[in-house]
């Protein structure tokens, strides 16, 4: 396969026909379930897709309802009765039963938001997922190119304990990388120390927790191997 990224349309970054490294950890893992799956920030369907050609039942969310409308139109006629579509801007705008979920997949959508609002989703997820359900996240962190200045302040608010030591309020200002007119004004940079104190504070155990270099990064945000953090949870 040809590997092409595709803007977003809601400027929240941009989406691929690849999956990467934590989607297939999660689209293998869906074609094991039996109560649907939640994939946030779905965009085009780069996940929900194969997650539907697994045999799973999807709940696929974004913020932007013409993304959802794309997702449609490409799914598979046979697959139709297994998608549900959400639209509405995570966490605030989704409303799902306690324990109603085997796997929630959140790829390049928890670095939009802020620590309040990335607290809710981690109790929101928590509250959805069944005991023995997933939490499948991938984020970026501060070791890419165009944050590279950034890295020495991120890394002196971790060692004092802030909680929230990757937030950007304005990525303009430690930033001009060409990339970024792609984005929200602001980011949450994240980490594994971070991600994974969250994720421990609201119920889950965490299985794995790694940073890598996912294939569908461009080149121009390379850095030194660093620049993605994922973590695969257990729901207690």
């Amino acid at each position: 396969m040809t590997h092409r990224r595709q803007p977003t349309r809601n400027r929240s970054g941009w989406t691929s026909n690849v999956l990467n490294e934590l989607s297939e950890l999660f689209v293998a893992f869906a074609a094991q379930t039996q109560r649907p799956v939640l994939d946030i920030g779905a965009a085009y369907g780069v996940a929900t897709l194969p997650a539907l050609a697994a045999g799973a039942t999807v709940y696929a969310n974004d913020a932007d309802p013409s993304h959802l409308a794309t997702l449609a139109a490409a799914t598979p006629t046979p697959h139709l009765p297994r998608l549900h579509l959400l639209p509405g801007r995570f966490p605030h705008d989704l409303h799902l039963p306690p324990a109603s979920l085997d796997a929630v997949h959140a790829s390049n959508v928890l670095h939009f938001l802020p620590g309040d609002e990335l607290a809710r989703g981690l109790a929101l997820a928590r509250h959805w997922l069944a005991p023995g359900g997933r939490l499948f996240i991938q984020a970026a962190t501060p070791y890419q190119q165009p944050f590279q200045a950034f890295v020495p302040t991120f890394e002196a608010r971790l060692a004092a304990g802030h909680p929230w030591p990757g937030w950007v309020p304005a990525v303009r200002a430690i930033s001009q990388h060409k990339k970024l007119g792609q984005i929200p004004p602001a980011l949450h940079l994240l980490d594994e120390q971070t991600l994974s104190r969250l994720v421990l504070a609201h119920g889950f155990t965490i299985e794995r927790c790694w940073t890598y270099r996912r294939r569908d990064l461009p080149r121009s945000m390379h850095l030194d191997g660093r620049e993605g953090v994922g973590l695969v949870a257990t729901s207690l």
